[in-house]
């Protein structure tokens, strides 16, 4: 008689073998990995210790450990989803993931624009929607305009808008503001690639070969999106306007020395929950 393996078992052994192979998370990682194979929620998992797992479903679980343990795919990929700000979001490789800080960087535009009727917003690289579709859920009467350069990019948030019911927003293929027509912006919002090259080659391996490149690497010293989205917002906002940014943690002095070349006033750096320097926001005078 052949032995059966409870999900309790496999969730050992599974949490083991990530562990073995450097995973942090590795418990947790196991479980969403079990729970996407089975259909169930992470949570449910718990109440199932005893679910006798068939062969398929092992060998489905060991295919994805593997992907996760040995190959180093980051684990949204694999899922091919991340939550952010409440919404879910459909992930892959042509697209950065979203990360929890990112999440200030929605707050303190939500509460730029709270006094402001119908604000009309740009989203600059925006990758898989998240922030963009995380504001103009928050707030229906908003009209957001998000642009990015990469086509798959685009069809990845195009996506998401669809699966998170956002009717107040558009999607626009544009190098930065190349293609953007309007001129009356309430806030310009952006996470743009800010890693230098030499932190770069220190990424994580599950970063560096697996998410986008050209979503995280930026010449002139990390710099580059910074000094020309600055420079130009300028003739995007109106009288008033923000300009928003989420910032790498050592580059708040510079990045606040742009907007004041650029004759931004009010300017704030907001810092991440580690105590790092995360969100710039200056005012157009």
């Amino acid at each position: 008689m052949s032995k059966i393996y409870k999900l309790l078992d496999i969730l050992k052994w599974s949490t083991e073998f990530l562990k073995k192979n450097g995973i942090e998370q590795a418990r947790l990682d196991a479980e969403y990995l079990i729970a996407s194979v089975l259909g169930k929620k992470r949570l449910d998992l718990y109440l199932n210790y005893e679910k006798p797992l068939s062969i398929k479903e092992r060998e489905e679980i060991k295919k994805l450990l593997i992907k996760r343990g040995k190959n180093k795919i980051p684990l949204q990929y694999i899922l091919g989803y991340e939550e952010f700000y409440g919404y879910k979001f459909e992930v892959n490789e042509n697209v950065l993931i979203p990360r929890p800080e990112t999440e200030l960087l929605v707050e303190q535009c939500l509460e730029k624009i709270k006094e402001i009727k119908e604000p009309k917003i740009l989203d600059i690289g925006t990758g898989s929607g998240a922030i963009a579709i995380s504001i103009a859920k928050q707030r229906l009467d908003t009209k957001v305009l998000a642009v990015d350069i990469q086509e798959k990019a685009l069809e990845v948030a195009k996506r998401n808008k669809t699966l998170n019911k956002a009717e107040n927003i558009k999607f626009v293929k544009s190098d930065m503001f190349e293609n953007v027509n309007y001129s009356e912006f309430d806030l310009i919002v952006s996470n743009p690639p800010y890693i230098k090259e030499e932190e770069y080659n220190q990424l994580m391996a599950e970063v560096k070969e697996h998410e986008p490149k050209s979503a995280l690497l930026a010449e002139e010293n990390g710099l580059y999106f910074y000094i020309n989205i600055t420079k130009n917002a300028k003739y995007y906002l109106k009288k008033g306007g923000i300009l928003a940014f989420e910032i790498g943690y050592n580059q708040g002095k510079e990045v606040k020395e742009i907007l004041q070349k650029n004759g931004y006033e009010k300017i704030r750096i907001i810092k991440d929950y580690s105590k790092n320097d995360r969100i710039i926001i200056g005012e157009k005078i």
